[in-house]
């Protein structure tokens, strides 16, 4: 007997998972969206994919590139994925130690990896200055996609695989009988399911709390900036992250892309968002950014006069331990979880639908997925402030190791 599978949210984790369900071809899969695919958080990320020799990072940005191919060839789509390497700039001996291990992992997996002289990276980005760096290592495992046009190509294939995407659907609460989950209650009714996934980023901890149970995760604000520098920069320059000095980047249209990763991240109550927030930022604040922005003009001295196109402040979700929610909920039988993704979204919508695909048709997992359980974190996923002070420090310490 077919099931009726609902997935809640339309960014790209809900996209991705829905294309996966589909093509097993074995249940019927409605996706509904509170407004426009994408619309949430998946909008204004950066779109960064990088291979990294991690647990989280190998096997899983491995299939992400495998995936960005077979959904373009599923829909008919392009994800504007684009290969360009990442410069890793090491601020001292510390963090060039880690690069080296990157770089030994790398070569043993045939990965050209290298680390880059002064003169190569002049020419890879000619507003670097080499000298305000430790080191240069150079993975060519990087790239980025349009964050929306993965979203489009994710939802388009499941759309010819069978899955229904309803827009303008506003889950208010979860439908639970006799343990087990039994549809959702929206704007427009109820919709019967006997499995319901919650992939909805920001709203997930309220949706669920509809029935009782707290799951451990909470927005934060997030910065990046695109300046105007000049020369311009061409698409095919690598982009580059600095893990100590916790910014992040790269070519935007032209023009440098510079992000942070804050310590003592503002956190940000997702009942206090103005409504509707879609496709919506919150305010910019210099300020908060200073600090990391001064680091980035010493690597970059041309950002010192360079006019700031546009200023980015988006909510992403994060969770103690940096690792996102991926799971069945105790309790209720039928429901999981897809969600706070800690601004890896992107990164790991190809490896969350493949494994939500699996546990729903009860299938071997390709990866590991007892770090993702979503009740890791016990009763304290129900302490507002304990999970607002860990998620606050997680945002900086997490990039100083997962550097995304």
């Amino acid at each position: 007997m077919r099931r009726k599978i609902v997935i809640i949210g339309g960014g790209v984790i809900g996209s991705s998972i829905a294309w996966h369900l589909a093509r097993l071809g074995t249940d019927d899969v409605t996706l509904l969206e509170r407004d426009r695919l994408g619309s949430g958080t998946t909008w204004h990320s950066a779109g960064n994919i990088t291979w990294k020799p991690a647990p989280d990072r190998d096997a899983a940005i491995m299939y992400a590139f495998e995936t960005i191919d077979a959904v373009e060839a599923a829909s008919g789509r392009q994800t504007g994925w684009l290969k360009t390497g990442r410069m890793f700039l090491s601020d001292g001996a510390e963090t060039t130690k880690g690069l080296q291990v990157m770089d030994e992992a790398a070569n043993a997996r045939g990965i050209t990896a290298r680390w880059v002289g002064p003169d190569e990276a002049r020419k890879l980005n000619p507003h670097i200055d080499p000298s305000a760096v430790d080191a240069i290592w150079l993975n060519p495992l990087s790239g980025r996609v349009n964050p929306s046009d993965l979203t489009d190509a994710y939802a388009t294939a499941a759309r010819r695989a069978g899955a229904r995407i309803v827009e303008h659907h506003d889950v208010r609460s979860l439908m639970v009988a006799g343990g087990a989950v039994t549809g959702v209650d929206t704007g427009q009714g109820t919709i019967a399911a006997d499995v319901v996934i919650v992939a909805a980023g920001l709203w997930s901890r309220a949706i669920i709390a509809s029935v009782g149970i707290d799951i451990a995760q909470w927005p934060v604000e997030h910065f990046y900036l695109i300046a105007d520098v000049a020369p311009r920069l061409s698409r095919e320059t690598p982009s580059f992250v600095a893990p100590g000095h916790l910014i992040y980047g790269r070519e935007e249209v032209g023009g440098l892309l510079v992000g942070f990763f804050d310590e003592n991240a503002r956190t940000i109550d997702p009942a206090n968002l103005p409504e509707p927030f879609t496709f919506t930022l919150l305010d910019p604040d210099y300020d908060k950014i200073a600090p990391y922005f001064e680091r980035a003009v010493r690597i970059f001295p041309a950002l010192a006069e360079a006019p700031v196109r546009r200023f980015i402040n988006g909510p992403e979700t994060f969770t103690p331990d940096g690792l996102p929610l991926i799971g069945p909920l105790a309790g209720v039988d039928g429901l999981i979880v897809a969600t706070a993704m800690n601004s890896a979204g992107v990164t790991w919508s190809a490896m969350t639908g493949d494994i939500v695909a699996r546990m729903v048709a009860g299938r071997p997992q390709r990866f590991g997925v007892a770090q993702f359980a979503p009740d890791r974190f016990g009763a304290r996923a129900g302490d507002i402030e304990w999970l607002k002070q860990q998620v606050s420090g997680v945002v900086s310490s997490g990039y100083r190791s997962h550097n995304r």
